[in-house]
């Protein structure tokens, strides 16, 4: 009877570690297929806003309709058939153009810095201050992904700007302002922290 407790006690706990390295094996797994992880950058507060409730609003058909967007909140914007709207420049990137949507805002930025624009979904992101195009500094985007889909990075001064959405395959859209946090500055040579 010994033995058998022995040997129950062994297989119990071969199954136990079995069933906890299964566990740990599946969290890893859904870290790897989930398509929202692994962004090359920290994400995190695109993300906490794309979890909250968006303030709707419909996209302007041009840029005296078109709505204000403020940094940090996250709104749902309503877009048009893309050729019932006057965009203030042709979209840089020639995209689909049949059944395609689109819309206009207009972004509000109170000081200088680096600033993410976040879509949910796949279409085209233009920016643009006094009649002229923005210059993206960068973007990222995961596919499969809409919490977010799509980041654009900008550097912009501040004031105002126009927001062009452009080739979109949905009337919908989840978009962002999110203000990039300046990296920390390591202490000179020679300098006490």
């Amino acid at each position: 009877m010994g033995d058998l407790v022995m040997r129950y006690g062994r297989t119990s706990g071969i199954w136990a570690v079995a069933l906890l390295s299964g566990a740990l094996g599946s969290s890893a797994a859904f870290g790897a297929t989930n398509p929202c992880a692994g962004f090359r950058w920290n994400v995190d507060h695109e993300r906490a806003l794309f979890e909250t409730a968006g303030q709707s609003a419909a996209a302007g058909r041009n840029r005296a309709t078109a709505p204000v967007i403020r940094a940090d909140r996250l709104y749902d914007l309503s877009l048009a058939p893309q050729q019932d709207v006057h965009f203030v420049l042709r979209p840089e990137k020639k995209a689909l153009t049949d059944g395609a949507y689109a819309g206009l805002a207009r972004l509000r930025v109170a000081s200088a810095g680096l600033y993410r624009i976040s879509i949910d979904k796949p279409f085209w992101i233009d920016v643009l201050a006094n009649g002229q195009f923005v210059e993206s500094q960068d973007f990222a985007g995961r596919g499969g992904c809409g919490a977010p889909h799509k980041i654009v990075v900008y550097e912009l001064p501040a004031g105002s700007f126009v927001l062009q959405l452009s080739g979109a395959i949905s009337p919908q859209v989840r978009v962002t302002l999110t203000h990039v946090p300046a990296a920390p500055r390591a202490p000179a040579p020679g300098s006490s922290p």
